[in-house]
């Protein structure tokens, strides 16, 4: 067990703590909580053995103590590193705390698309008869249009037609428009999206104007979730529920921040192979 010395005040992280507390099953442990004096800290650490900056405001009362510890060995770490580690998002509370470290990630964020237009066109090729044979049947069955063509919220907020093939009828999902939905052949006219440019293969979701309003209206830096094209899936998607509420959308957020200061090939093919087990888990119900 890690016991930590944490420096903020326990009203305005104990939620977050608990949280990983539970995550780490008791292998991670927040000892005290001080909106410290050097006295205090000084008598407090001897039962602790790590330092937690969860407060930046508040290390500058000790810093050096701080520094003296460091020299001694004592690991000293910030909250950013511990709840990404664990928790797998941002918390907003985190990043308003931590704004200037972070916004340092966001600003300097750049993208190589090189992976998602390959992976897109691979896609586009291996799938194109069921491209055709998807037409086909909605053309049969629903009509025209068979593509469904919706605007969205994309990268540093410019507007886009992202394609689906259409599911609904007469205000009515079709039966075939279930199955599309249910196995995720619907987005498959997105491999066109990523082609085109203002998709990427993974992306935070692009969002409908109106949940796009909400949000940037009512939680804070979700815009920087827009530092990077959406994607067709997601680390959001692949972590988290479909969300409908604004509570359901902050913890979203929470999660797109994450993917887009940590976006790497690696975490790409996690959240590849993590989106193909929840296609399959899904359709064990079908």
């Amino acid at each position: 067990m890690i016991k930590y010395l944490v420096i903020g005040r326990k009203e305005d992280f104990e939620e977050i703590t608990n949280e990983i507390e539970k995550k780490t099953k008791g292998h991670i442990r927040f000892g005290d909580f001080l909106n410290p004096s050097p006295e205090v800290f000084l008598e407090k650490i001897k039962y602790h053995d790590r330092v937690l900056i969860a407060d930046p405001d508040l290390e500058h009362y000790i810093s050096k103590e701080l520094e003296n510890l460091k020299k001694n060995g004592i690991i000293i770490e910030i909250l950013p590193d511990i709840v990404e580690k664990y928790l797998k998002r941002i918390p907003i509370t985190v990043f308003k705390k931590f704004e200037y470290y972070y916004s340092e990630f966001f600003l300097s964020k750049q993208e190589n698309r090189s992976f998602d237009i390959l992976l897109a066109l691979i896609s586009l090729i291996i799938t194109s008869p069921l491209f055709i044979i998807i037409s086909l049947i909605n053309f049969f069955t629903i009509g025209k249009p068979i593509i469904f063509k919706q605007i969205r919220i994309g990268k540093n907020k410019k507007r886009f037609l992202m394609f689906k093939f259409r599911t609904i009828h007469n205000d009515n999902i079709h039966s075939f428009g279930k199955f599309l939905r249910k196995t995720r052949l619907d987005e498959i006219p997105q491999f066109i999206n990523v082609l085109i440019g203002n998709m990427n293969f993974i992306g935070p979701r692009p969002e409908m104007i109106s949940f796009h309003k909400m949000c940037e209206e009512n939680i804070d830096y979700y815009n920087y979730r827009l530092y990077i094209n959406p994607g067709i899936t997601g680390w959001a998607q692949v972590k988290y529920k479909y969300t409908t509420t604004l509570e359901d959308y902050i913890i979203k957020t929470e999660y797109d921040l994450y993917y887009v200061k940590n976006k790497s090939f690696l975490l790409d093919l996690k959240i590849l192979l993590l989106t193909f087990l929840a296609i399959f888990k899904d359709n064990g119900s079908l």
